[in-house]
């Protein structure tokens, strides 16, 4: 029930916050072609941005918020959903190892219950001259602030659908072997990471 209820609201929610980031998407999206992953799509934010001749992907593992991104696929043919979650064994015979030109991690990594593995599932499936486009938030690094979310991450967890405020995700994409084309981060009480990332 509260997943229903969180997909509903998810919107609404995030109306101010995308006022922000949503030229940041455009800025990272809007020029890309080729075969495309869009990771934990949830309501369907990023489909406004691709391009119409992209191969785009989009995989979803809560069916409540795939059921809002299915309304706006009516305006972008060009895109496949799956309701699905990045780590299911099944993503095998969805994307092939090696065969994307894009993965789009945009506020998804987060929420996954184990990041490490995405992030290389991201590498095992882009191509060698692939790309990681992201856009994520990351465990401040002021100790004020990064104590606060140690603080409240349990109970924000609970009511946020398992997004995690504490996570040192640009470190995970470097760990998994990735190299910053381009990168840089935002904010100080929630802290931001962009970039772009080679195999």
């Amino acid at each position: 029930m509260y997943k229903k209820i969180f997909a509903k609201i998810y919107d609404p929610i995030m109306f101010h916050v995308e006022g922000r980031i949503g030229p940041k998407r455009a800025s990272l999206l809007g020029a890309l072609q080729g075969k495309i992953l869009d990771v934990g799509a949830g309501t369907g934010v990023n489909f406004q941005y691709f391009r119409s001749d992209a191969e785009v992907v989009a995989i979803e593992p809560s069916a409540p918020m795939m059921s809002y991104a299915k309304k706006k696929l009516e305006k972008y043919q060009h895109i496949k959903m799956y309701n699905i979650g990045v780590n299911d064994p099944e993503m095998n015979e969805i994307v092939k190892e090696n065969s994307l030109d894009y993965v789009i991690s945009t506020l998804v990594l987060c929420t996954i219950p184990d990041p490490i593995l995405a992030i290389n599932n991201y590498k095992k499936w882009l191509k060698p001259s692939g790309k990681l486009i992201v856009l994520e938030h990351i465990k401040s690094e002021g100790k004020f602030y990064g104590g606060i979310q140690e603080v409240i991450n349990p109970v924000w967890r609970v009511f946020a659908d398992g997004c995690n405020l504490n996570r040192h995700t640009d470190q995970y994409i470097l760990d998994a072997g990735f190299q910053p084309d381009d990168y840089f981060y935002m904010g100080e009480k929630l802290r931001w990471v962009q970039g772009v990332y080679s195999v």
